[in-house]
């Protein structure tokens, strides 16, 4: 077997839709989710899913639900019953850097229907002069909805300059979801 053989990754994909956003599409390695996306159809996500990757080598790229089912299940209870994601399922950030790897953490352990602020972020790595930093990482936050992105807001409580991967819409319906907004 030759090195590139070896060294090839292998990525895993499907498609859900959801009432509240959509359709989603999702992305794993071996290792755990990688993506999800908000495109339009499958040759959208696979040409945006590409661009973001960190690798000089194609990956081989495969339509598989069954691998993506408990990202699926748990995403259909979070919006039909209201079910918090749990953190046990794994995610791949291996393609982000040590800082975006933290904050992508901590985000991920803001607990269903609670917020912060970039600032207490940016206290919680004791840089207080980090939350611009911040948000830019969760601007482009790779896995919307299992890393709740949606739930940090500007220290005022406005939702911020949210354009990210999400957009500001996306941001508010996932907010009033779990009756952080009550409008």
């Amino acid at each position: 077997m030759s090195d590139k053989e070896t060294d090839s990754v292998t990525l895993y994909y499907a498609e859900m839709e959801t009432e509240a956003l959509g359709n989603l599409w999702l992305a794993a390695s071996e290792k755990g989710l990688i993506a999800v996306r908000f495109d339009e159809d499958s040759g959208q996500f696979l040409s945006n899913l590409l661009l973001e990757m960190d690798t000089a080598d194609s990956p081989n790229i495969m339509h598989d639900e069954e691998r993506l089912k408990p990202f699926m299940d748990s995403l259909t209870a979070y919006f039909a019953e209201k079910t918090p994601i749990p953190t046990s399922l794994p995610v791949d950030l291996t393609d982000q850097t040590e800082f975006q790897q933290e904050i992508l953490r901590m985000v991920r352990e803001i607990p269903f229907g609670a917020t912060t602020t970039y600032g207490e972020l940016a206290d919680d790595i004791q840089n207080p002069n980090a939350a611009r930093a911040i948000g830019q990482v969760l601007r482009r936050n790779p896995i919307p909805i299992l890393i709740p992105c949606h739930r940090v807001l500007n220290a005022d409580g406005t939702l911020g300059g949210y354009g990210g991967v999400m957009g500001s819409d996306r941001k508010i319906t996932l907010l009033k979801h779990e009756g952080i907004i009550l409008a």
